[in-house]
């Protein structure tokens, strides 16, 4: 069997170019170990290459964020004109799991482990179904990776996750529309993993590379007597190591100074805002803003780069505090952000159904589904225009990714670290800050439902015969949208299902959801009329 699995991507600066950043999605991997001996798999990072799609498959495993619906939906339906089954996987299959059942063979709820060897196996016995329900995560199904696949595609190879979800309940983070967990998995069993990893990789990469590993959790502190643990755990592999974690793991020196004996050299910490009121719009209430300075003083005293991204609140955020973000960076010894982008309201999140339920002008008129991708306005601020918000934003970013910024950060850090003897911080902060350009894209407005269309949306060779009819051409290529044009939230998107209860228990709904209530592809039409706007893609 060939077997092509594809995490797909959609360039949100709109440039049509590819990100080869430190971190790559790992679902290609850890689908490929669930594979059967003998298939013939090609792993395609959409963020790093193009697929070729000259390839034969007998089935595509896809996976996207949200704002990359529209392009998995083009490329699934490539592959399946040309004899492939398509399966898509993630955060909008699980929760929006009607509205994406139309464009594939089958959609896969929940992990992979416990369905990937079901799909398999029913699709070549030519039984493959509309939907696969994952049971409640169980670590002893998690496999070795297969990073052997992937080790010339990605910048450090050895990625690793120790953890699922996350215990917070922050309003716009999509783990919380898909249902808050938090699951761990035993500290020898991950070391197990990595060692497996480094021996996977001994012929293909650079002694470095397999000693500098990246945990690829969304907040591996979620518990954390079993962070600490885990860190015991990586002692005698003698890696170094970066990873995501909550502002409350480095608020506590007992977290810092396991992480450091570990061989963690880099936490990435989701600071968003240094606005008390747009932390509570949030509901990110384990940040302490009192404390972030001191916070990123003990990480460096122990030898751990702390990296951080910032967040604009249209809801919340003033024109003259977005000024002062530089200043506030500074005062915390951070002074360039990983990120700076604008809060988005992912469907399915509390924040997007708060919206929602707010009738006319929650969202800018005609809002595209691609539009909300974090680096686009898609609400209107409240405290200045669309217009003067998008100015201020692009103020912020040109001073704080400038040359001086950049290089005055990294003076700043190099004497701290290089007194205490610590190389891999300085080549984390070399990377994070040199390792790609910041300019903007001037050809773009930053505004939802009027921004320029992003190269990806017609980048799939789909052709004329590849369609039966204007309506299926139609349902396939027209770009999906989010709100009317008085701004109101669409119906179809009120539909979505938490697929997680606590405890990581998949939820009643979700385990009662049957084949029937998929929608066949004459009702498809229908759907992608109510959420189609603005020009189709031309062939």
């Amino acid at each position: 069997m060939r077997v092509g699995i594809i995490s797909v991507f959609t360039d949100y600066h709109r440039a049509g170019a590819h990100n080869r950043g430190a971190l790559q999605p790992q679902v290609g991997p850890l689908i490929a170990a669930l594979l059967p001996p003998g298939t013939e798999i090609d792993i395609v990072n959409d963020v790093w290459d193009d697929p070729d799609w000259s390839r034969d498959y007998d089935l595509v495993f896809l996976s996207c964020l949200h704002s990359d619906f529209d392009r998995a939906r083009q490329i699934s339906h490539y592959w399946r004109r040309r004899g492939a089954k398509t399966v898509l996987g993630g955060t909008m299959a699980s929760t929006y799991t009607r509205l994406c059942g139309p464009y594939f063979d089958a959609v896969a709820v929940g992990d992979p482990e416990a369905i990937v060897p079901l799909i398999v196996d029913d699709v070549g016995r030519g039984q493959l179904k509309p939907v696969y329900i994952a049971p409640p995560f169980d670590a002893r199904r998690v496999p070795h990776p297969r990073l052997d696949m992937v080790a010339r595609k990605q910048v450090l190879p050895l990625g690793v996750e120790a953890t699922r979800g996350c215990p917070f309940t922050c309003e716009f983070c999509a783990l919380t529309g898909i249902g808050t967990r938090f699951q761990t998995r035993p500290p020898d069993s991950v070391a197990a993993e990595i060692a497996a990893g480094q021996h996977s990789l001994a012929d293909l990469v650079p002694w470095w590379r397999r000693h500098i590993a990246l945990f690829y959790d969304n907040n591996i502190g979620g518990n954390p007597s079993h962070l600490r643990e885990l860190c015991d755990a990586f002692v005698p592999l003698r890696i170094r190591w970066g990873v995501c974690v909550t502002f409350n793991v480095i608020c506590d020196p007992r977290n810092l100074k396991a992480l450091a004996k570990g061989g963690c050299r880099m936490v990435f910490v989701g600071l968003e805002s240094f606005n008390p009121d747009t932390l509570r719009h949030m509901g990110k209430h384990q940040n302490v803003l009192a404390r972030t300075r001191a916070a990123v003083d003990l990480c460096h005293e122990h030898g751990i780069i702390v990296m951080a991204g910032v967040m604009l609140s249209p809801a919340t955020d003033s024109i003259d505090y977005i000024d002062s973000i530089p200043q506030h960076l500074h005062e915390a010894g951070l002074d360039v952000p990983t990120y700076v982008c604008f809060e988005t309201p992912f469907p399915g999140t509390p924040h997007f159904k708060q919206l929602a339920a707010s009738g006319d002008g929650a969202f800018i008129p005609n809002t595209l589904l691609r539009d909300l991708n974090g680096y686009t306005l898609a609400v209107p601020p409240r405290h200045a225009s669309a217009g003067d918000f998008v100015a201020a934003y692009k103020r912020l970013y040109k001073t704080v990714y400038s040359r001086r910024s950049r290089f005055r950060k990294f003076l700043h850090d190099l004497p701290r670290f290089a007194r205490g003897g610590y190389a891999v911080p300085i080549l984390f902060d070399l990377y994070e800050l040199f390792s790609e350009g910041a300019g903007l894209n001037e050809a773009r407005n930053f505004i939802a439902g009027l921004d320029i269309e992003p190269p990806e949306a017609r980048a799939v060779p789909l052709i004329e015969g590849d369609f039966e009819s204007e309506e299926e051409y139609e349902r396939i290529m027209r770009p999906w949208r989010i709100s009317d044009e008085r701004g109101r939230a669409l119906p179809m998107w009120s539909g979505a299902q938490p697929l997680y209860r606590p405890k990581g228990r998949v939820s009643v709904t979700v385990r009662g959801f049957a084949s029937s209530d998929v929608p066949q592809p004459e009702e498809a039409t229908g759907i992608a009329t109510l959420a189609g706007c603005g020009e189709t893609a031309k062939l």
